[in-house]
Formats: C-alpha cells, sequence, structure tokens
C-alpha cells in the first residue's frame, strides 16, 4: 500500500507541474537541488559543530618531594599536555616544589577523524641539578605523567589525577595533578 501511494503522490506531482508548465525533468532538477541544498547544509552545520576541550590545568602537588629529592629546590617547571603526540602544547614555567600552581586556561580542538579519547599529561622540571637526567643537554627531567579520560559531550571532569615517574626500577607513583575538563561547541564566529 505504502508503494501505491508513493505511486499516486508522484503521479499527482507530475500533473501538477505539467499544469505549471514545468516537465518531468524539471521535477528532477528541483528534487535533486533540494537533495545538494540539503547535504550542503549538513556539511555546514558539522564545520559549525567543532568540538574543543576546555582545559584548566590548576595545580600540583607532590612533585620532587625535599624529602626525596633534597638536591631539588626551587626549580623551574612546566606541564606538556596534548590529545594528539603531533599538537603537544605547554604551560608557562612556575618555580617551586613540591607544591606548583599554574591556573592556566586552554582551548584543543578536536578531529573526530582521529583518537580523541585521553588527555596525556606530563609535569617537567627544566634546569640543572644533580638529579637532572644526565640524557638530556638542557637538564629537562619528567618528575610525572598522567593519561587522563577526556569527558562525555555533556559532561564536565574536574578532579586531582594521580601522576608516575619514571625511576631505575620502573614506575612510581608521586604526586598529583588537578586539572578541570569540558568539551565544548567551538563557535564559528
Amino acid at each position: 500500500m505504502n508503494t501505491d501511494m508513493t505511486e499516486v503522490q508522484k503521479k499527482q506531482r507530475a500533473s501538477l507541474y505539467r499544469k505549471r508548465g514545468r516537465s518531468n525533468k524539471d521535477l528532477t532538477n528541483t528534487i535533486m537541488n533540494r537533495r545538494k541544498i540539503t547535504e550542503n547544509k549538513r556539511i555546514a552545520d558539522e564545520r559549525d559543530n567543532r568540538i574543543g576541550l576546555a582545559l584548566s590545568i590548576h595545580h600540583a602537588e607532590g612533585i620532587d618531594n625535599p624529602s626525596n629529592y633534597p638536591s631539588v629546590f626551587n626549580m623551574n617547571y612546566c606541564v606538556l599536555f596534548w590529545v594528539y603526540p603531533d599538537d603537544q602544547l605547554a604551560t608557562e614555567f612556575v618555580s617551586g616544589s613540591p607544591e606548583l600552581a599554574w591556573n592556566q586556561k586552554y582551548c584543543i580542538e578536536l578531529d573526530e577523524s582521529r583518537d580523541c579519547r585521553f588527555l596525556y599529561v606530563e609535569v617537567l622540571r627544566c634546569g640543572s641539578s644533580s638529579e637532572s637526567s644526565p640524557g638530556t643537554s638542557n637538564g629537562t627531567r619528567l618528575v610525572g605523567r598522567a593519561k587522563i579520560p577526556l569527558p562525555d559531550l555533556s559532561g564536565k571532569t574536574e578532579g586531582r589525577y594521580g601522576l608516575v615517574r619514571l625511576e631505575e626500577d620502573g614506575y612510581k607513583a608521586q604526586g598529583h595533578i588537578t586539572l578541570s575538563m569540558k568539551l565544548i561547541k567551538i563557535d564559528q564566529s
């Protein structure tokens, strides 16, 4: 029955177009143009609905604790972070230890065609000291890292995340970083 209705509707539409002086070819072109407009609108809507990760890096604690690392004091630290390894960003440097505060905000545009499930965070100590990694010429040392799941589109994630540090005998839990994340629609204007 649905097929008959469709055929009847097609005949009525074709009859109406003939009365108005339009051919079936005009009808086909009109339908095709409507499809193109609809497709172009869908593509434009997708572009308008780009998603970004609003990220606030607040502070870290328990980094280079003086009781464990007495030769490390008043050093500079930054946070290196990324969703995609080829798009790494970094905070400004702050001094201190074991409590560090950045309080910086960022927005990272996400690409739906790439894997974007985690935020990767590394806390780096910069400068020279006896605790510096011997393999780095500039005295930069990784002092903590974390892999944090991104929030759902409708949610916000805020928390204190444990950091791990690579030591000679493997990874060791040391310190925490506090940050908040929210997925947002990026405005085109």
